[in-house]
């Protein structure tokens, strides 16, 4: 049967028959998809009548290999700036997707590649047997995994991350059978991936490529390849507010680095502006939207919370208030994020499990074990309804805890900002915990590098010795001095208020329930690209996206909290 659905998907019949099962396959979200097609393309006619490009013009080659409407319609908004500049568009994209090639064709985009078509060589098949054979006789242990290259790809963090998402297990052993296997039936496809990036690449030679998940087995090694040749590959996502993008572009030194990050230098030159309270009230004013339902995007992950007093908090969880409270704000630990930056533990199970085990071992803190609310809607949108892996963990690892250590499950109804206010220290990876808490005095010990490591706000742990060691005498640990305090407000002003690229040609729609296909939509403002000119988002965009040198797209500082705009700063 595997072969047969193989064959079927490298014909032209696999997109009628992935329509056919969209539509047939409860809930039925088919006919969803084919009303909102019909709507995107009335709507998009706009677009359809931009001139046609010079056969000679730069070629935008957008990574999609997405079938899902929002995913797909982001792109198209993107392309849409460069197209309305003279640009061909091209996408990577599978035979399967039909309903996301009914929107590109929409907004007037016709060109398309199929990945079944470029891993079908023979020179890509004996290179995956032969790595595959290569692999399965070397030592399979996480790190070892973790290490794993293949001609100008880094593919063993994206191997790991793919099946840590299939299993939603934030520890994978690759020594497990079932985990080896799966294992080396990702490498063959990345094997072959590497392959047709390297010839289509070579053949197309796009000017500037768009992605969206440049970090997984399929996409990722088509993203090393064309760093390798200096192609310039933007990495775009959603912030915290659903009327923004942010966009970074990758090289041999940002490829491992968060996207909504900014440069040392960038901070440094920051740090040089005027700050004062005027500065103090954008930034609490941007905290209060993040974390007070502001923005839909980001109050999914603060489901009916409520902002309580100290005391509140304290007498709800029934903490001893004469002790400090560390805060351990977990990692979705099978959503791990493996490729920006370097773990002192195996993976985010073990850092899990090993921070709980010293926080048992410490009783002079209060410490809450908070489980990250994203939790909540990616399960419900995997169809997951195991019980939680970090709660496994601790029943597996440690059984009971004891008093003064509570979990605060991922629903909980107290509000972030409510641990904000009565927390002595934050204990992370390399989440937004580690440059959010800084922002209000709150020191924050890390077990990892990542975005902000060495920015002078966090205490950063090189080693699981330095880390365990730090936590059994966490209580010890003080407030940050008013210089990091400010050093950590400028750079949480930047990610918060600058880094945004706010669209207004473009607005985003969110539902109630993460299962549906059309949960998330996007719909244009415009009728006519005279509007979408008059309107300047896209044409930011894309001054932005042309110039090769100008890594993070930054609004103006001038520019107040609420409502940035997108001209770019190199």
């Amino acid at each position: 049967m595997s072969r047969l659905f193989e064959m079927l998907r490298r014909t032209p019949l696999a997109g009628p028959v992935a329509d056919i099962a969209s539509v047939v396959r409860p809930p039925h979200g088919g006919l969803k998809l084919w009303q909102d097609a019909r709507t995107t393309y009335r709507n998009a006619a706009f677009a359809r009548d931009l001139p046609a490009p010079a056969a000679d013009a730069p070629l935008l080659l957008v990574l999609s290999m997405s079938n899902n409407t929002y995913a797909t319609k982001l792109e198209c908004m993107q392309a849409l700036a460069l197209r309305r500049r003279g640009w061909r568009v091209s996408v990577l994209t599978s035979n399967l997707y039909s309903h996301a090639k009914r929107i590109f064709r929409a907004y007037g985009i016709t060109d398309f590649v199929a990945f079944e078509d470029l891993v079908a060589g023979q020179r890509a098949r004996s290179a995956m047997a032969a790595e595959t054979e290569r692999r399965a006789a070397s030592p399979m242990d996480f790190q070892s995994v973790m290490a794993w290259t293949y001609r100008e790809a880094w593919i063993g963090p994206q191997l790991l991350s793919s099946v840590s998402r299939r299993q939603f297990d934030g520890a994978p052993d690759p020594r497990d059978p079932e985990i080896r296997e799966a294992l080396l039936k990702l490498l063959a496809q990345s094997v072959c991936f590497v392959h047709a990036a390297e010839d289509y690449l070579a053949r197309a030679r796009p000017a500037l490529i768009l992605v969206n998940e440049p970090n997984y087995h399929v996409l990722g090694p088509f993203v090393d390849v064309a760093i390798a040749r200096a192609i310039p590959t933007i990495h775009f996502t959603q912030p915290s507010r659903e009327d923004a993008l942010v966009q970074k572009k990758l090289t041999p030194i940002t490829r491992r680095i968060h996207p909504n990050s900014i440069t040392p230098e960038t901070l440094d030159r920051l740090m040089q502006q005027p700050w004062g309270s005027e500065q103090d009230r954008r930034l609490d004013l941007e905290f209060e939207q993040r974390y007070g339902g502001a923005w839909k995007v980001q109050a999914r992950n603060q489901p009916g919370t409520v902002d309580i007093s100290a005391d509140e908090v304290a007498a709800q969880l029934g903490l001893d208030p004469s002790k400090p409270t560390a805060v351990l704000f977990s990692h979705v630990l099978w959503d791990a994020n493996l490729f920006y930056g370097k773990d002192i533990f195996e993976n985010y199970g073990e850092w899990f499990i090993e921070t709980v085990k010293a926080a048992v071992a410490n009783p002079r803190l209060n410490w809450l074990v908070k489980l990250h609310p994203a939790n909540i809607w990616k399960r419900k949108l995997s169809g997951t309804t195991d019980e939680y892996g970090e709660l496994r963990l601790i029943r597996e690892h440690i059984g009971a805890l004891p008093d003064h250590v509570k979990i605060l499950p991922a629903d909980t109804k107290i509000s972030t900002m409510s641990l904000f206010r009565m927390v002595d220290v934050g204990i992370t990876v390399r989440g937004s915990i580690g440059y959010e808490l800084p922002c209000f005095g709150v020191p924050v010990v890390t077990a990892g590098t990542g975005r902000y490591s060495g920015f002078g706000f966090t205490e950063d742990c090189t080693s699981r010795a330095q880390y365990l060691d730090r936590l059994a005498h966490l209580e010890t640990i003080e407030r940050l001095d008013p210089a990091q305090v400010r050093r950590a407000r400028v750079h949480a002003h930047a990610l918060f208020a600058l880094r945004p690229w706010i669209y207004r040609s473009f607005r985003t729609v969110i539902g109630a329930d993460p299962v549906d296909p059309l949960f998330q939509n996007l719909v244009p403002t415009v009728a006519t690209d005279g509007e979408v000119a008059a309107n300047a988002d896209l044409d930011d965009f894309a001054a932005w996206a042309e110039q090769p040198a100008a890594i993070d797209y930054l609004a103006p500082l001038e520019q107040p909290a609420v409502s940035c705009s997108a001209k770019a700063m190199d």
